[in-house]
């Protein structure tokens, strides 16, 4: 049977349809027993509220530099659904897309959430095709997340900040708790940023977790032109800054390198193949320049500490004449902290609302903006963000910059755009 991207996109927007992500938790143990959907690989599993993408691309590239045959597990995506789901890169194909999807949609009495529908579509496309280690990515929390219910080798929280507080708590603490339930007992466990929460700390404590913590266990040694890595007893030396832009991203880095260290003996890497991958590696919408101008950047920062990292990058380069925002974001974010953050940023703002259920309309955006002190002629609304960067790059010059951000969705859709306006 052939296909298409068409025919995939058309079947998943009905599980779109439906409204809590955890809801389906109780019977999703139930169809993972009646499936027999029981994973003979090892699991890692990375949460966090940012760099988790960019840890499970270090950890996979590495991984696959050295022979083995590794699955992925990612989200969202940026352009098709089929990237959630890779072996050695290479995303599952329609076909198999579609007929797993419909295995386990068939396999429920009420319609599953996108996410557990794909959490249990790929354990069985990686069971099938005898993967040697699977990378999953936690989608919201840690606590009632599907991927979740599967038990990891070992577990990693990249960072922790305000994310989905209408789900997780509005404090650090909280959300931090919720993150947490990723761990297990007697095995390892990381987190890979400073200060970590109390709530996190205790909690490993509880259940006698090995927790590893940044700047204890491991950590990193900056140089002008590389970077070294500290793992106990394993130092990784002179190491290039990563292909991925951005000051972050040596610290993802190291912890999927802290990761790998516990796995030496079944899963032996070697220091080429680590240059090699952070060097290599593509991840669209993080801190992404576009090589023609004006100079255009996409990124996917939608919270609070990730637009902080934005800024913080944005800084470092050359300065330009004007500096536009291309700016999309759903309901569910910390809207005004993300504006006062990025606010003195921006000379434009160019915002509309994404393609999303979720989606902030633009009239609001606006109102937010001005209530939080950017001046209403500053300010141009769009029916679409395609429109909004198309109008941007015919308004500005080669000294000027644009930068997309807010969600996924912002950098795909303005990316898209961004592709046909350059030819």
């Amino acid at each position: 049977m052939n296909v298409s991207s068409t025919d995939v996109a058309n079947f998943v927007n009905e599980l779109l349809k439906i409204p809590n992500p955890n809801k389906n938790l109780v019977e999703a143990n139930n169809i993972i027993k009646k499936l027999n959907i029981a994973p003979n690989y090892p699991i890692i599993l990375i949460g966090g509220t940012n760099g988790k993408g960019s840890t499970c691309a270090y950890l996979n590239k590495i991984l696959i530099n050295n022979g083995y045959k590794i699955g992925t597990f990612t989200s969202p995506h940026m352009f098709e659904y089929n990237e959630r789901i890779l072996i050695n890169d290479i995303p599952i194909n329609n076909r198999n897309l579609y007929k797993y999807l419909q295995v386990i949609c068939n396999s429920f009495n009420s319609s599953p959430s996108l996410f557990t529908a794909f959490t249990l579509a790929c354990h069985l496309y990686f069971m099938d095709n005898k993967i040697d280690i699977a990378i999953f990515e936690v989608g919201i929390g840690g606590r009632y997340d599907i991927t979740n219910l599967f038990e990891p080798e070992i577990s990693a929280i990249t960072s922790v900040d305000l994310d989905h507080c209408n789900l997780l708590g509005n404090s650090i603490e909280e959300i931090s708790l919720e993150k947490a339930y990723i761990y297990r007992p007697n095995k390892w466990a990381f987190y890979g940023a400073n200060n970590p929460p109390d709530s996190l700390i205790n909690y490993t404590k509880q259940i006698s977790a090995k927790l590893e913590l940044f700047n204890t266990d491991f950590g990193i040694l900056k140089h002008d032109l590389s970077f070294d890595v500290w793992c106990h007893n394993i130092n990784y030396y002179t190491l290039p800054y990563p292909n991925l832009r951005g000051t972050e991203q040596p610290y993802n880095v190291a912890l999927a390198l802290a990761i790998l260290t516990k796995l030496k003996d079944t899963f032996p890497i070697t220091l080429s193949s680590i240059k090699h991958a952070i060097t290599s590696i593509k991840l669209p919408g993080r801190f992404q320049i576009m090589p023609k101008l004006p100079q255009t950047i996409f990124d996917v920062a939608h919270n609070p500490q990730a637009v902080r990292n934005l800024i913080k990058n944005m800084v470092k380069l050359p300065p330009v004449k004007i500096s536009i925002a291309i700016f999309g974001i759903a309901v569910d974010k910390d809207i005004e902290q993300i504006i006062n953050i990025a606010k003195t940023s921006f000379n434009k703002w160019y915002v509309a609302k994404i393609d999303s259920e979720r989606a902030t309309d633009s009239d609001t955006i606006k109102s937010l903006l001005i209530k939080n002190g950017v001046m209403p002629e500053n300010i141009l609304k769009f029916t679409s963000i395609a429109e909004a960067l198309s109008s941007a790059m015919l308004n500005t010059t080669k000294d000027d910059r644009l930068v997309c951000f807010g969600s996924f969705l912002t950098v795909s859709e303005s990316y898209n755009a961004y592709t046909i306006n350059i030819k």
